[in-house]
């Protein structure tokens, strides 16, 4: 790792990562790390900085820009390293895959200097498609976190409403079976993504009041009338 330094850094005293530094040993960051970190940084340098200014200004990262993500090989691993994201779809994971890889990107993107497109490009997926990778079925795993992984489609998690945002239980958002289905309504608010969104994983209220009344939901925005945004 003694070029680091000369690699990623700028030199600058405390100015970067102390793991770039030559004198730093860490048992956690591996060649495994380094050469992760080169591709991220590819990706950032190519595909993100040149447009960044523009979709400030558009307040909106364009859809194929997604799909770059994923077919760098990046997009999977802001799921979390136990999610079997890249088992899904055929993307190239990172060697010993782990949190670390995750962290790197998220850092790298974090060069790009806008909040609002390291959050519009990964923060609804990072947290809306988790829920459905560890508790949804089979078959929303092959088709809707398929298409959310390949960037073809966006997800977002909605939780916090008007009146209900540290307590999740005082939510109002109910949902109501009627035959083979259920009828949700109610409003949530502050959602990542949520504007733009494809697929919503939402907390409703489906029994007593407090938390055991709560329930997750994935509702779809092109095939479910009545979501609006």
């Amino acid at each position: 790792f003694n070029n680091m330094a000369k690699t990623f850094g700028d030199g600058t005293p405390y100015g970067d990562p102390s793991w770039y530094a030559s004198v730093y040993h860490s048992r956690y960051y591996k060649q495994t790390h380094e050469e992760w970190r080169a591709r991220c940084r590819k990706f950032v340098e190519d595909d993100i900085l040149p447009g960044v200014s523009e979709w400030e200004v558009n307040k909106k990262v364009p859809r194929d820009v997604y799909v770059k993500c994923y077919e760098a090989g990046l997009l999977p691993c802001v799921v979390g390293a136990q999610s079997g994201a890249y088992d899904l779809v055929p993307a190239e994971a990172p060697k010993d895959f782990d949190y670390f890889h995750e962290l790197i990107f998220i850092d790298e993107l974090a060069r790009c200097a806008s909040g609002g497109v390291l959050w519009g490009l990964i923060e609804g997926l990072q947290i809306g498609l988790p829920p459905l990778l560890y508790f949804g079925t089979e078959e929303m795993r092959k088709t809707v976190a398929k298409q959310c992984l390949m960037g073809e489609k966006i997800i977002c998690l909605n939780i916090t409403e008007p009146s209900a945002g540290s307590d999740v239980a005082a939510m109002k958002t109910v949902a109501k079976k009627e035959g083979d289905h259920y009828i949700v309504n109610g409003n949530k608010k502050w959602i990542t993504n949520g504007i733009f969104s494809d697929y919503f994983t939402v907390a409703v209220r489906t029994g007593e009041k407090g938390m055991r009344g709560v329930s997750m939901m994935l509702l779809d925005r092109n095939t479910m009338p009545g979501i609006d945004t």
